[in-house]
């Protein structure tokens, strides 16, 4: 059976089982057990980096239910044959206890490297529905007996090839996927999937990092549909943006969180702010009085203005007149 990138994909974003180290650490020596059973007291006697190997297998495995990995790669780690890594999966795909598909290869119209499901993770529940795992016919067809009906008995013919009972059929000709990043809103996939395609999910994660900042700046909860509606405009605007000018995937992440982080910040800033920032920047107005004064009001206004003016030329002439005298008796 061949997995198609599009599905080994949507294979690497599912959901993990493993939630923290403890579940993983028992996920990991439920499965060590299981091939411990399936190879049997031959286990014993397997080198120790062939255990090791088998060890690291079923860590891989925790997480998803199944171990994409070469057989090289597990050969290189633990300095064994990748025939040694063959013959251990064979054992256990023999014993029922893994599936084994091919990845499509990117190189030729073929299979390429290979990818093993554990038939006792929880998660293999999923895989068997997605891919049209047929496990039970295949333990069936190895443990079939030779019926010794008699002659005028019809044999019944039963398939040896059931096909999935989903509309997975995979061919050149049928085979169309629709690409959905998981984790990401409906509206800003269907917009700038075949856009940004997997990249979309960081910069998703970049808009929610900026909205994590200021609602624990400003200590508030913003709603989901304001999280979504500000991601989605400034994706926007990262697109009009590079439309213009070629950017490294780095670069936009950073550029779509600070724009992200201006749009949460004029979102949350009270309106009081608002209002002083708007006061300070208008320019101070000079009231004028356009109601007419009576003539008697006018004229002792006129008086008081000359009496004071009168006073403080007094006043700056006495001033003037001491500074004189000072500059007299030092002379003197």
């Amino acid at each position: 059976m061949l997995i198609f990138s599009d599905d080994f994909a949507r294979m690497q974003n599912y959901e993990s089982y493993i939630k923290d180290k403890d579940q993983q650490k028992q996920m990991k020596y439920k499965l060590l057990s299981i091939v411990e059973s399936a190879f049997g007291d031959s286990y014993a006697r397997l080198k120790p980096e062939t255990r090791n190997a088998i060890d690291m297998i079923c860590f891989l495995a925790t997480e998803k239910g199944f171990v994409y990995a070469k057989d090289s790669y597990f050969a290189k780690e633990h300095n064994i044959s990748t025939r040694t890594i063959r013959r251990v999966m064979k054992t256990l795909e023999d014993a029922s206890k893994i599936v084994k598909a091919h990845r499509s290869s990117s190189k030729h119209n073929g299979r390429g490297a290979a990818v093993y499901f554990f038939v006792d993770h929880p998660c293999f529940t999923h895989w068997q529905q997605y891919f049209g795992f047929d496990v039970q016919a295949d333990v069936q067809a190895e443990n079939a007996e030779i019926p010794c009906g008699s002659k005028d008995e019809e044999a019944k013919k039963v398939s040896t090839y059931s096909l999935p009972k989903n509309n997975y059929i995979k061919n050149h000709f049928m085979y169309k996927t629709i690409p959905f990043i998981k984790g990401v809103p409906k509206l800003i996939n269907q917009t700038f999937k075949d856009i940004f395609k997997e990249s979309l999910r960081d910069l998703y994660l970049r808009v929610r990092m900026a909205s994590q900042k200021v609602c624990q700046s400003v200590s508030m909860t913003l709603s989901k549909k304001d999280i979504h509606s500000i991601a989605y405009e400034s994706i926007h605007v990262l697109f009009t943006y590079i439309k213009t000018r070629s950017m490294s995937f780095e670069e936009q992440c950073k550029l779509v969180y600070r724009i992200a982080l201006n749009k949460f910040n004029e979102l949350v800033q009270p309106e009081d702010k608002k209002d002083e920032e708007e006061t300070v920047m208008m320019s101070p107005r000079k009231i004028v009085r356009k109601e007419m004064l009576p003539d008697w009001f006018q004229a002792q206004q006129e008086k008081e203005e000359t009496t004071e003016s009168q006073e403080s030329v007094s006043v700056a002439t006495e001033e003037e007149m001491v500074k004189m005298k000072a500059i007299l008796a030092h002379y003197a």
